[in-house]
């Protein structure tokens, strides 16, 4: 075992959209960070694609290269994969398992930068608002948020404004405004349909898509001289001492070597996804926390959710042809059901991605999975990872709430392009298996009691005071929209937070 002599100030784990973000927060406050990422480098990555793209203009094609197909079998599923495939895991080194009823496809990226670097990211990056923050005091089904639209909207625009987001004030409830960098356009084609629906439906609003370039935040935390990054590095456990109560590093393999080292902090900040996430915390079980590090409420892998994902509603638009636009166009429609009228058939909603592209249209809707127990994840009694790691064991069942979802969704597609004179070319009604809208969050819930979640409103351990957990993994529920914008928002205010409790002595 070889252990590191630098104690540093944090050490993150992971480098995605919030274990970067932590990296640059922490680092720009005065913190040595060190983070860490079980996948290659950035220069590596970048390598390897210009290679990739060298064999697609000699003819290769990676769909049909059943070697690269038959270790990636789960990874191959995601749209973005033919595009990126060297950025996504393993499925051989990097096993997991489901129940045979019952399969979950988990798409994951293992490169610096994380999934928000994968070329063909949606790019997509909304607000959640007050309805869906505080959805729980309107139907029962989940806990609030411990926290609100208003406290968290400063944390937003610090992430809006770094990464010079493209959108419009919309002006609906639904969908908060964000900090614009600047407007975004919508295609003759979208114009249509918002004319349309809003004269017949005035609840149902057609914007344009909120984007921006990736969120790729390490080379500002580099710039501070303040961090130190470790690629290749399997976390294996988070080290705790029983007699302080605290957490004193985190323990890794080095994925070339095989060699097992120790890294030491003053705080752990968990950032590798919301089931890596609480796979490391799972492992790091022991005496003081026999279920799970930090799992006091036992609440630790519950509540699992994905969003509902539908591909395939596509349609002619019919626009002349000096309408017709060769760059591709994004719209949005936010939540329209259960917002001033209770549905009988269903409780929460869903979203609708639009993108058009010279005459054709193509609706995708996200919806709102229930956070149920029963959805989990734990660890595989059986299966373990090339690096002896224990697997993580998924279990999440769509619920008659999300078929019954998925079935009006698709209807209101339908009724939307006809009213707009699309012609309807092609219908899916059958819902994606879990994981396939590569959305997941919940499964660590921050929440305002440590009887009933595992963190605190500012996604602190309630059982270890320097562990932060700032992914998607503290969601309490999951409202329609994109997930990103709101987990690093959170990370935002997470590192506040803990800068100040370090200074101050608590940490």
């Amino acid at each position: 075992m070889k252990v590191s002599k630098t104690v540093y100030d944090a050490v993150v784990v992971g480098s995605g959209a919030c274990g970067g973000w932590a990296a640059k927060q922490l680092t720009e406050a005065g913190l040595r960070v060190l983070v860490l990422e079980a996948g290659r480098s950035a220069q590596a990555d970048k390598v390897l694609h210009v290679m990739h793209r060298v064999r697609q203009k000699l003819g290769y094609r990676v769909e049909s290269d059943a070697d690269r197909k038959g270790r990636q079998s789960i990874q191959a599923t995601s749209f973005a994969w033919p595009f990126h495939p060297h950025a996504f895991v393993d499925d051989v080194d990097n096993p997991y398992t489901t129940p045979d009823d019952a399969p979950f496809a988990w798409i994951r990226a293992r490169q610096v930068g994380g999934r928000t670097s994968v070329k063909s990211h949606g790019r997509q990056f909304y607000r959640l608002s007050d309805f869906n923050f505080h959805a729980g005091s309107l139907d029962g089904l989940s806990p609030d948020w411990p926290l609100s639209h208003a406290e968290l909207a400063p944390s937003y625009e610090v992430v809006e404004r770094w990464m010079g987001l493209y959108g419009n004030s919309d002006g609906v409830d639904t969908l908060p405004d964000s900090a614009f960098a600047g407007s975004a356009p919508l295609s003759p084609g979208e114009v249509r349909l918002r004319e349309k629906v809003k004269a017949r439906w005035p609840n149902r609003h057609v914007v344009a898509r909120r984007t921006s370039n990736a969120p790729v935040t390490l080379p500002a935390a580099q710039k501070t001289g303040r961090l130190t990054l470790r690629s290749h590095a399997i976390a294996s456990h988070v080290m705790h001492d029983p007699n302080t109560g605290k957490v004193t590093g985190v323990s890794f393999i080095d994925a070339n070597t095989g060699t097992s080292e120790e890294v030491h902090a003053k705080v752990v900040v968990v950032a590798a996804g919301t089931i890596e996430s609480t796979r490391l915390l799972l492992h790091s079980r022991n005496r003081a926390f026999p279920e799970g590090l930090a799992n006091s409420s036992g609440l630790l892998g519950r509540h699992l959710m994905d969003h509902i994902y539908l591909r395939g509603i596509e349609a002619r638009m019919n626009l002349p042809q000096h309408l017709q636009q060769k760059a591709h166009g994004w719209a949005y429609v936010p939540q329209f059901r259960n917002v001033t009228e209770r549905d009988p058939n269903f409780a929460r909603g869903y979203g609708v991605q639009v993108f058009s592209f010279d005459d054709q249209m193509h609706m995708v809707p996200f919806g709102e999975m229930l956070p149920r127990a029963e959805n989990r994840v734990t660890l595989s009694s059986t299966v373990k990872d090339r690096w002896g790691v224990p697997a993580a064991h998924i279990e999440c069942r769509h619920s008659d709430n999300e078929l019954k979802m998925t079935e009006d969704a698709v209807n209101s597609c339908l009724e939307m392009l006809a009213e707009a004179g699309y012609t309807v070319e092609q219908v899916n009604r059958t819902l994606s298996q879990p994981g396939m809208a590569i959305h997941e969050v919940g499964t660590a819930r921050m929440g305002k009691d440590p009887k009933t979640s595992v963190l605190n409103p500012f996604n602190q351990s309630w059982d270890i005071p320097n562990l932060f957990v700032t992914d998607g993994a503290c969601f309490p529920s999951q409202g329609p929209q994109n997930p990103t914008l709101t987990m690093m928002a959170l990370t935002v205010r997470a590192c506040a937070h803990l800068v100040g409790e370090l200074k101050a002595g608590r940490l």
